[in-house]
């Protein structure tokens, strides 16, 4: 397999320049939260931009004219191990909620934290679905079937090759949610790595995907359940 110049682009921006951009930014200030857009526009423009991002990857693969197959565009191969896998991400994922559901100070500053892009109502809900829906398809695309694929063929000769080339989009992809702590990038990491042995064992992308946009939309939805029953101030 050959990549071209805007593959080597593309990796060199997903590897080195966006952690460095997500570290330098990690914390939202006050003022910055209160001059952003409506949710509906941020859920909107972040959701193009993940699709553009995509759909940019998909177009160079195909003008390089390489297999679809290659970049996970195919069936998925069901055996014990991507099961066993999809169950531990399922039951680490559950038990995250249900730590948070009887944890309500953990929940209610997580809450806090996030209240500037997770929607507040199911009004906010309906328009944060598309993000749901773009993110888990093209971040899938971007991190998953496209850098671990392009790093899988360069460090094939390096021992431990196939687990560098899942554990590092997952740094990366944890990283570039910094902005909601310390804390939820760990997590996402852990999910991250997850997914990218799932798509590894499986040479597909529909499971991964699956999981992606089902995880966004369940945590949008607690989102919002949590903040209904946050307790009001008024009297």
């Amino acid at each position: 397999m050959e990549f071209n110049w805007f593959d080597h682009i593309l990796a060199l921006f997903l590897v080195i320049i966006l952690p460095l951009m997500s570290i330098k930014s990690d914390k939202i200030s006050q003022e910055l939260i209160e001059s952003l857009p409506p949710k509906k526009h941020l859920f909107y423009t972040n959701g193009l931009m993940l699709i553009i991002g995509a759909l940019l990857v998909l177009t160079s693969w195909n003008v390089s004219e390489r297999q679809w197959t290659e970049l996970g565009i195919s069936l998925s191969v069901l055996n014990g191990n991507v099961l066993i896998l999809t169950a531990v991400l399922v039951f680490i994922y559950l038990l995250d909620i249900i730590y948070g559901w009887f944890n309500q100070k953990y929940q209610n500053e997580r809450l806090q934290e996030m209240s500037y892009v997770i929607p507040a109502n199911w009004k906010e809900y309906r328009h944060y679905i598309f993000l749901a829906f773009a993110a888990g398809i093209s971040e899938e695309v971007i991190f998953r079937s496209f850098l671990i694929t392009y790093l899988s063929h360069f460090l094939s000769i390096v021992q431990y090759g196939d687990f560098l080339s899942v554990l590092i989009p997952a740094v990366v992809f944890s990283l570039s949610h910094l902005y909601q702590g310390w804390w939820a990038v760990f997590k996402i990491m852990v999910i991250a790595i997850l997914l990218g042995f799932i798509f590894l064992l499986s040479g597909s992308l529909l499971i991964v995907v699956i999981i992606h946009v089902l995880i966004d939309l369940i945590s949008g939805m607690m989102g919002v359940l949590g903040q209904a029953e946050q307790p009001s101030d008024e009297i």
